[in-house]
C-alpha cells in the first residue's frame, strides 16, 4: 500500500485525534497494513482475542463467515473493546464511538486481494455488507476512505 495512503489516514486521525475513532474495513482492506503506519492505533483482534475463551475464539474464527458468526463476534467487541479518544481502533466491528473511518474497496481490488491471500471473496462481501448495515443503523458520523 502506497505510504501516501497512510500519510492521508494519518492526517485525517490527527484532525479528528479528540475522538473516539474506529477504523473499519471488510477483510483484505488494507487495516493490518495500514495500522503499523498509525501512531498510538490499535488492532481490534489483539484488543478482544486474548479476552476471548478457547469455544468463544474457535465459534468465531470458523468458515463458513456466516451473519450470527457476525452478530456474535460484534457483541463480543462492543462488550470487551473500548476505543479511547487519539488511539483508533481498526477493526471489522462499529465499536462505542465517535467517528467511523471506513475503508473503501473496489470489488475489482478486493477479489485481487482476497485471491492472493486465498480468502473467500463471498465471506469479505458479506463482512462488508453486515459492515455498511451497522455503519448505517449506527447514526454515527462517518468518512469514508478509499483505498483502492
Amino acid at each position: 500500500m502506497p505510504s501516501s495512503l497512510a500519510e492521508k489516514l494519518n492526517r485525517l486521525l490527527i484532525d479528528h485525534e479528540e475522538k473516539r475513532i474506529v477504523v473499519v474495513g471488510t477483510t483484505c482492506t488494507g487495516k493490518s497494513t495500514l495500522l503499523p503506519s498509525i501512531p498510538n492505533a490499535f488492532d481490534m483482534d489483539d484488543l478482544l482475542f486474548p479476552q476471548l475463551s478457547k469455544s468463544e475464539t474457535d465459534y468465531v474464527c470458523q468458515t463458513p463467515w456466516t451473519e450470527e458468526i457476525g452478530r456474535t463476534m460484534v457483541c463480543l467487541a462492543k462488550e470487551r473493546v473500548k476505543v479511547k479518544p487519539g488511539s483508533p481502533v481498526f477493526g471489522t466491528v462499529i465499536l462505542d464511538c465517535d467517528l467511523v473511518i471506513c475503508l473503501v474497496i473496489s470489488d475489482e481490488l478486493l477479489r485481487e486481494r482476497c485471491a492472493h491471500r486465498k480468502v473467500s471473496f463471498r465471506d469479505a462481501k458479506n463482512m462488508q455488507k453486515q459492515l455498511e448495515n451497522e455503519i448505517e443503523n449506527s447514526g454515527l458520523a462517518t468518512i469514508d476512505f478509499s483505498v483502492g
